[in-house]
């Protein structure tokens, strides 16, 4: 065996040889993390990766002691005593990254004039690797046709067990669902600021705008807003002790220096999403924007002569022509048809007619005989009735029938196309 006394040259070398390895497999560690930062969750921030490493070697056939920065590296029977490097393991610290996305989900939502509460709504991910708040601001965008009113901002997020102890019972941790968060002006302190609950990674929550839409407003006018989202500190890391005030906004490392081992330094990885900030801020944000546009409804009523003589069950199974009639007569026993057309006039995809009311009360010379529905894009309910509102239509003399259609929706097309639906009755001339 070759002693440390004997060969100052060759331990140099050994050590040599070893510093580079540790460099190595340091430079290899560091470049994992790196990759997996790539993607949201990865290593919690916080936690210390250690590696060490063994070099065995042999000098003409005879095997020498292990080289090895393990402090409990132990050889086996018969080996000769190792070499360890004072220093120890490699190791370094998990830095934090503040990452996070902010999507609109339903941007360029129609809304009608004097509309209240209309909401637009997005989605908001922790794309770090460790627990965080958020605050939130609204930018009404100058320039554009107007502006909505009363605007709130609210905050849902799914359960989570935050604290890993098996329940959802600690505070924090239940379902949250439409929570009220007033705005904050960003870099606000924590005690002015409002924030939400803490955030685990790579679970998207929701954050919604409530406004009121001005009367008056012309088609196709437009309010533009833009949701900024502020990273802020949480009341516990994931793996860290207490992180600094709760609440607070998540501040980048001070000195833009690394520091490998130790506490984790913020290290900010957020892009942009709009002028109202910038990569790299702790800050992320999404346009969005109401468009006004009202569904434009008119309706006729028509009646055809289908069949000269008839019967109710001859008469409930004539088609609809293409075109009206011209050689039937509304003598006692024909059967006629009675449409009531409606149009959705409106241009622009989203201006719908919801919760449409038809009703029409058939006079005492016809007998009902049926009714149904064409093009409505929510059929809703179809009724018949008698005088008492319970009993179905059955052309019984004298009988009253009222037949309604209840809520039937009738969507726009975009474009100059309407949107047109029918209710079909057809009766027996008495």
């Amino acid at each position: 065996m070759i002693s440390l006394v004997q060969s100052p040259n060759l331990w140099r070398n050994q050590m040599r040889l070893l510093n580079q390895t540790s460099r190595a497999v340091l430079a290899l560690a560091c470049s994992t993390v790196i990759v997996g930062a790539a993607h949201a969750v990865g290593t919690d921030a916080g936690k210390s990766v250690e590696n060490t490493f063994t070099l065995d070697y042999q000098v003409d056939g005879v095997d020498q002691g292990t080289i090895t920065n393990d402090p409990d590296y132990s050889p086996e029977a018969g080996d000769p005593a190792p070499m360890i490097d004072p220093a120890g393991p490699t190791d370094f610290t998990v830095d934090r990254m503040i990452d996070l996305s902010v999507t609109a989900n339903n941007s360029g939502l129609i809304v009608p004039p004097n509309a209240q509460d209309r909401v637009l709504v997005y989605s908001v991910t922790n794309l770090g690797n460790d627990y965080q708040t958020y605050s939130f601001s609204v930018q009404d965008v100058a320039g554009d046709d107007f502006d909505a009113t009363g605007l709130e901002l609210t905050y849902s997020r799914a359960a989570y067990d935050l604290n890993g102890d098996g329940d959802t019972l600690d505070p924090c941790e239940a379902e949250i669902v439409d929570t009220a968060i007033p705005q904050t002006v960003v870099s606000s302190s924590a005690g002015t600021a409002s924030y939400t609950c803490d955030i685990p990674t790579d679970i998207p929550f929701t954050v919604k705008i409530s406004g009121d839409i001005p009367t008056g407003e012309a088609e196709q006018n437009i309010d533009n807003l833009i949701l900024v989202a502020e990273t802020r500190n949480p009341t516990q890391w994931a793996f860290e002790a207490t992180p600094p005030t709760a609440g607070g906004v998540t501040a980048q490392d001070g000195d833009g220096a690394n520091t490998i081992d130790g506490v984790a330094e913020n290290v900010f990885a957020d892009g942009s999403g709009s002028s109202e900030e910038a990569a790299q801020d702790g800050l992320m944000s999404a346009p969005s924007s109401f468009v006004v546009s009202s569904p434009d409804l008119i309706a006729e009523k028509l009646v055809w002569v289908l069949d000269t003589e008839s019967d109710s069950t001859a008469c409930g199974s004539e088609a609809v022509p293409g075109a009206a009639p011209t050689t039937e007569y509304p003598t006692p026993g024909a059967c006629v048809l009675y449409t009531i057309e409606v149009h959705n006039t409106g241009e622009v995809a989203g201006s719908n007619a919801e919760n449409l009311t038809v009703q029409d009360v058939l006079p005492p010379e016809v007998e009902f005989v049926s009714a149904d529905i064409s093009g409505f894009t929510t059929p809703g309910t179809l009724t018949f009735r008698k005088a008492d509102g319970t009993t179905d239509c059955d052309g019984s003399s004298g009988e009253t029938c009222t037949v309604t259609l209840t809520n039937a929706s009738l969507n726009a097309v975009a474009g100059a196309t309407d949107a047109v639906a029918q209710l079909y009755i057809r009766a027996l001339v008495r």
